[in-house]
């Protein structure tokens, strides 16, 4: 009941609803494509009883192939909340011809950013990326477009370090790094519609209760008289957008053969450039479009950890 309504997600490229906080100027998040899972060997550092110790733990691979900074957003603050200023998107990029940008947008050329240096009250910053999956072992041609918040102790700094990136590539080792805290935003491999059983886990029924075993044995008491959002029914299940908090990178690297198997990934192939290493599971499907955001509830300072094997 956490999460209502359960309905399927809008758009395979999830939004983020807030930022981690940020007192040097940098990307506050990283595309990736989910690629399948593997075992590596580390030396345990966190607080465990295998402290010290060699373990092996499941991992998942995310392919993280360069970034194209296309745009730089501003947004100011009102009674409404932030609000979209402009954008200044940047000139003579051929990437641009492969994204749908609006024509309602309020685009200017960037080479001109007079019109965003005479504004006042500004309250954030945030450039406008496209990802580049044709160098990655994904079969998508398509790019995705996405906005990255620009992190900074001001707007001065944000603005700065927005247009020292513009029209450039920008890669995953710029903005995190081994053992640093992150969080996973995805959309949820889906299962089409299910019963309440499978979708709310409800006990089944006995076989003689009432002829039925797979279904809720009551839709809510006599008042008030109508059924309540909060009674588990019959619905989509699974391809929500969902966020996995504090998932810690193991490895970055940009050599694809020292996590390639020999046979290739089921159901995505081979890795063919940078790729992330986290801890444990990722929601979502194989070649799946996975946001990886700085950690908005990170445990302290990045840990490097010591990686002995990769196997699996």
């Amino acid at each position: 009941m956490a999460f209502k309504p359960r309905k399927r997600s809008t758009d395979i490229t999830p939004r983020m609803r807030e930022w981690a906080d940020s007192d040097t100027a940098c990307l506050l998040g990283f595309p990736a494509y989910k690629v399948g899972m593997r075992r590596v060997g580390i030396i345990e550092d966190n607080t465990s009883p295998a402290k010290g110790m060699e373990v092996a733990l499941p991992v998942t691979v995310l392919e993280t192939p360069k970034i194209t900074i296309v745009g730089i957003r501003v947004y100011r603050t009102t009674l409404a909340g932030a609000v979209c200023i402009g954008d200044a998107m940047a000139s003579g990029l051929k990437a641009l011809g492969r994204i749908g940008y609006g024509k309602d947008k309020v685009a200017k050329p960037a080479h001109d950013f007079a019109w965003i240096d005479g504004l006042k009250d500004l309250s954030g910053v945030g450039v406008l990326a496209i990802t580049n999956p044709d160098v990655a072992g994904t079969p998508r041609k398509r790019c995705d477009f996405i906005e990255i918040a620009v992190g900074g102790k001001n707007i001065a700094d944000k603005l700065a370090f927005a247009k020292g990136i513009l029209g450039k590539d920008v890669s995953v080792k710029e903005v995190f790094t081994d053992g640093e805290w992150t969080d996973a935003v995805a959309v949820t491999r889906g299962h089409g519609w299910q019963g309440a059983v499978k979708r709310h886990g409800v006990a089944k029924q006995r076989r003689k209760s009432t002829g039925k075993v797979r279904h809720v044995g009551t839709l809510g008491p006599w008042t008030p008289h109508y059924v309540m959002y909060t009674t588990p029914q019959a619905g989509q299940h699974g391809f929500h957008r969902r966020t996995q908090y504090n998932t810690r990178i193991l490895i970055i690297d940009s050599d694809p053969t020292k996590i390639n198997p020999s046979s290739g990934f089921p159901h995505y192939g081979t890795v063919k450039s940078d790729y992330v290493v986290i801890r444990g599971s990722v929601q979502g499907t194989q070649k799946r479009f996975v946001f990886l955001r700085k950690g908005v509830r990170a445990h302290g300072a990045p840990r490097k950890p010591q990686v002995l094997w990769i196997a699996g």
